[in-house]
Order: C-alpha cells, then sequence, then structure tokens
C-alpha cells in the first residue's frame, strides 16, 4: 500500500531515495542484460519515450492511436500510467504544434 505519492516506490511503499532508485535501477538492468557499453539510467527511458513521438510525429503518423504502444516499452501496466509520466519536450511540442496547424488543427 502507497505510503508516500512518488513514481517509484520500495516494496514498503515509500518513495525511493536517489541512490536506492539507482541501485534498483542497477538490478534490473543487470537481470535484463542491459549491462554492456555505457550504462542506461532512468532518465534515458523517458528520453527513448519523447524520442518515439517526436518520430512518429515527423512521420506523420497517428500519435494517439500509437501513443499505448509506448506503455509496454516503459514497464507500465497500463497507458495512464505512460500519460502521467511523459512531458513534453520542447521539441516535442513544438512538432506537435506544427503538425496541428498543417493538420488544421488536428495532431
Amino acid at each position: 500500500m502507497p505510503k508516500d505519492q512518488a513514481f517509484f516506490l520500495s516494496s514498503r511503499g515509500n518513495r525511493l531515495s536517489a541512490t536506492g532508485l539507482q541501485n534498483g535501477f542497477a538490478e534490473v538492468r543487470k537481470l535484463a542484460s542491459l549491462d554492456g557499453g555505457k550504462p542506461l539510467r532512468p532518465h534515458d527511458l523517458h528520453r527513448f519515450a519523447v524520442t518515439r513521438l517526436s518520430l512518429w510525429h515527423q512521420q506523420r503518423a497517428n500519435v494517439q492511436a500509437l501513443l499505448p504502444l509506448l506503455a509496454p516499452y516503459l514497464g507500465h501496466a497500463s497507458y495512464s500510467d505512460t500519460a502521467y509520466y511523459l512531458t513534453g519536450s520542447a521539441d516535442l511540442l513544438a512538432i506537435a504544434a506544427d503538425r496541428a496547424f498543417l493538420d488544421g488543427g488536428a495532431a
């Protein structure tokens, strides 16, 4: 049962410390055999998602239909978790705004 309102919680429901998050993420990387080369950081998951959204916009894909596909890549059980997690970068917001303008308001 969560005791804190945070995205990353310990098994006791408390917010993870920075060290706890780094240690847990390192353990998950090792279990997933992702320890080769440059270490993957928690922030890299966010960067991946924002980059993917940018590419979908540039490809003029139906972004709203594709958004739920990001949830499994980020380890989320549902798209609502992914929507909460994602925030738009300045570049992503500019691409979406340009596309909405070109498409007559529909991104």
